[in-house]
């Protein structure tokens, strides 16, 4: 249900390059000094999308390597995709430095205001796919797969015998309730008030644990577990967003 959504929506900006001069080309060509360093500088932005969202030194380093790549290819940027790069390479500083208030927690970052700004700017996602389609037609170089690659579950073992891929390490009781919740708000655009919030966590605790929310994460709720989640919102009057 809501598996990848962070670091999809989050890390999957598309790839950036920035800035233009007069002595650049007026468009790109194949083979040539733009097409070279934007290859290397999409296979270091592509990476992004299978970084661990909990691994923050990894997604430190990667994340300013790939604004470093970007930089490379920044002077070379021709003149007809210079205002799609320039947007590009904003919302990617942007995520950097809204990553860095937040100590590089990808959980916490899209919880704020600003995340959840970023996180709704649809910008972003147009200028990644028209960049995109830029470098397939004028470079010759593949488009993004659209699906990121998994990266290796922490944990793939939970109750029941049943198969899922850990995306965050929720740890158990209200702690994981309540950070299971901030993946539910983020999943569907939506805030829960503090007294619904404090509801749901109440119908919950020592009732599920942080391998149980994991498997809705991942989209994998067993009937047991929907039951008891769908029963904790209809006790706090809470409608259920999808």
């Amino acid at each position: 249900m809501i598996k990848h959504l962070v670091l999809v929506s989050v890390l999957g900006l598309g790839f950036t390059a920035c800035g233009s001069s007069d002595s650049v080309a007026a468009t790109a060509a194949k083979g040539d000094a733009f097409c070279k360093s934007a290859e290397t500088a999409k296979v270091d932005n592509d990476a992004l999308n299978a970084i661990d969202g909990t691994d923050t030194t990894k997604i430190k380093l990667e994340l300013g390597g790939a604004i470093d790549s970007l930089t490379t290819a920044v002077a070379k940027a021709p003149k007809d995709i210079v205002v799609t790069a320039k947007t590009l390479l904003s919302k990617e500083v942007e995520l950097e430095s809204l990553l860095k208030k937040n100590d590089y927690d990808v959980v916490k970052m899209s919880s704020s205001a600003e995340g959840k700004k970023l996180l709704a700017d649809d910008s972003a996602k147009k200028a990644g796919d028209d960049f995109d389609k830029y470098l397939s037609d004028k470079c010759g170089i593949a488009p993004s797969d659209t699906t990121p690659s998994d990266t290796t579950p922490l944990d793939t073992t939970v109750s029941g015998d049943t198969s899922v891929d850990t995306i965050v390490d929720l740890g158990e009781g209200e702690a994981a309730i309540n950070k299971f919740l901030d993946f539910y708000e983020l999943g569907t655009s939506s805030t829960l008030t503090a007294d619904e919030r404090s509801c749901i966590v109440s119908n919950l605790v020592d009732k599920v644990t942080g391998a149980d929310l994991n498997q809705a994460i991942a989209g994998q709720a067993s009937s047991e577990l929907q039951q008891a989640l769908g029963l904790a919102f209809i006790n706090c009057n809470v409608t259920v967003q999808s």
